[in-house]
């Protein structure tokens, strides 16, 4: 089977939110249901390691100062703390970035959705910018996570050391949580945990049943 008629069959569900929203503790959960996840955001950090050819053109382009050496003196990773203060306050930057980082991050979804077994009822995509880099195009629904924008920041400081200026530059370059929310096909307030394991097994039973309709469509 060829990996366009495998990713046809396998149902897709973005899973998208702002910084510190909490979407991948959300990813986690399904997870634990049983539900493959690709996280877009750390397989761009691994191909940063793993991918020379992306690693060199991101250096080359916003300068050394980003890269991160080993004892020899050689690039081997990025600071993507560095890249962040370079990327997220200028507009022309990000997008450079975006261009460069995206379609790698794409192939890689394309070859681990590829790998799977077609018996697989669904699988999570998650990207903090689904919408932004047009990954919502190969997602069959869009779950959006959402949460209180200082609850937000509070994480963020927590999770990464990031200070607030530094947090709030980034959410001014993301889409807001009301944007994704219009753009998304179900959305799940992270800010109160009281009942968000109840909402999320309901939203895998209607997946389940989502995914089920759209094989029988075959």
């Amino acid at each position: 089977m060829s990996l366009s008629e495998n990713n046809n069959q396998i149902f897709t569900v973005g899973l998208t939110g702002g910084i510190g929203s909490g979407k991948s503790t959300i990813g986690k959960v399904f997870e634990a249901l049983g539900i493959p996840r690709f996280d877009s955001d750390k397989h761009a950090h691994h191909i940063y390691v793993t991918d020379a050819s992306l690693r060199n053109s991101v250096v080359e382009r916003f300068g050394e100062a980003v890269g991160t050496k080993d004892s020899n003196g050689v690039i081997v990773d990025i600071d993507r703390k560095s890249l962040g203060r370079i990327v997220f306050a200028d507009e022309d930057a990000l997008e450079s970035l975006n261009n460069l980082v995206h379609p790698a991050v794409k192939r890689g979804f394309e070859n681990w959705i590829g790998g799977l077994p077609v018996s697989t009822p669904y699988v999570i995509r998650e990207a903090a910018i689904l919408f932004e880099s047009g990954s919502e195009s190969g997602c069959n629904k869009v779950l959006c996570v959402s949460a209180d924008k200082e609850q937000r920041i509070e994480r963020v400081v927590k999770r990464d050391g990031l200070n607030r200026g530094d947090i709030l530059i980034i959410m001014d370059n993301q889409l807001t949580d009301e944007e994704r929310t219009e753009k998304s096909d179900f959305q799940i307030s992270n800010s109160n945990s009281d009942f968000i394991l109840s909402d999320l097994q309901k939203l895998h039973k209607t997946f389940l049943k989502l995914s089920l309709y759209s094989k029988n469509e075959f």
